[in-house]
């Protein structure tokens, strides 16, 4: 059995009192229930209303915390540059700063480095 939404519930126990309120002289047992369900309306449409704020208070936070995260990752780079500029790019104390220094190539004894090919023109 599919459930029903949140909505669809609120529509439904609407309904259902609005057609129930005309009808309460013939049916006086039910006057306290329609008494809660208007009272449980009220809370529901209440709380709706919060959620519905609380809701674009999340996604203005998320907005507001990726800008934020955006402007400390440009920062760190700036500095994380600056640092490697002062120290050498692999300089080993650049760790302390939580920066990795890039490998340094070494070649081993008798090997010779390959030189690029040279491209025969056409003419």
């Amino acid at each position: 059995m599919p459930t029903l939404s949140f909505q669809k519930i609120v529509t439904m126990a609407d309904l259902l009192n609005e057609t129930l309120k005309p009808k309460l002289a013939e049916m006086p047992h039910l006057t306290q229930e329609s008494e809660d369900i208007d009272k449980l309306l009220t809370e529901v449409r209440t709380l709706d209303r919060e959620q519905e704020t609380l809701t674009g208070r999340l996604r203005e936070i998320v907005r507001l915390r990726k800008a934020a995260e955006k402007r400390g990752y440009d920062l760190r780079s700036r500095v994380a540059a600056q640092i490697q500029g002062k120290l050498g790019f692999t300089n080993e104390n650049l760790r302390a700063f939580g920066i990795t220094p890039r490998k340094v190539e070494r070649k081993k004894p008798g090997e010779k480095k390959n030189a690029p090919p040279v491209v025969a023109s056409l003419e």
